[in-house]
């Protein structure tokens, strides 16, 4: 028969003790750094806090787009040329109307606007939000009353 060692009570209590106290500690660990007094001293950060800091969701109107439009930039003596879409924003599905009535003077005020740009200013990423802009009050003008255009966007930008 088995006989009982004596010696085998001490030795399981001498090895779950440390595991024990590992676990604990890991536990309390992972609590402070979340959701207590140590949250985001590992880069966490509380849940509350990152809520707040989002910003709230771009809101989107109604779309439409003007394509087709290729101009030679001024100065290039037609051997480059410039292909774009422009992505039309606005809020009211109205204005868009209005604008698709108006597209050959649209496209045509695009055309006008590009075609008078050197290579230099196409070719610079930094001033295609003026370009932008410039589109956006000429749109707005011609629309007048039937307006405002709230965006441009160019969903196609190719210089050879």
């Amino acid at each position: 028969m088995a006989s009982a060692d004596p010696d085998a009570a001490p030795k399981k209590k001498r090895v779950l003790a440390p595991i024990l106290a590992l676990v604990v500690g890991v536990a309390a660990t992972f609590g402070l750094t979340q959701f207590g007094p140590l949250a985001g001293l590992l880069g966490a950060a509380p849940a509350a806090a990152a809520v707040a800091d989002t910003a709230p969701p771009v809101e989107y109107g109604e779309f439409t787009e003007l394509d087709g439009i290729v101009v030679n930039p001024r100065g290039t003596d037609g051997r480059r040329y410039l292909m774009v879409k422009v992505g039309v924003e606005a809020e009211d599905a109205k204005t868009l109307a209005r604008l698709d009535v108006l597209r050959p003077a649209a496209v045509d005020a695009v055309i006008e606007l590009l075609s008078a740009q050197p290579v230099e200013t196409l070719t610079d990423i930094t001033r295609r939000d003026s370009l932008k802009t410039q589109i956006l009050g000429q749109f707005n003008e011609m629309l007048g009353e039937d307006g405002p255009v709230s965006r441009i966007y160019f969903t196609q930008y190719v210089l050879q």
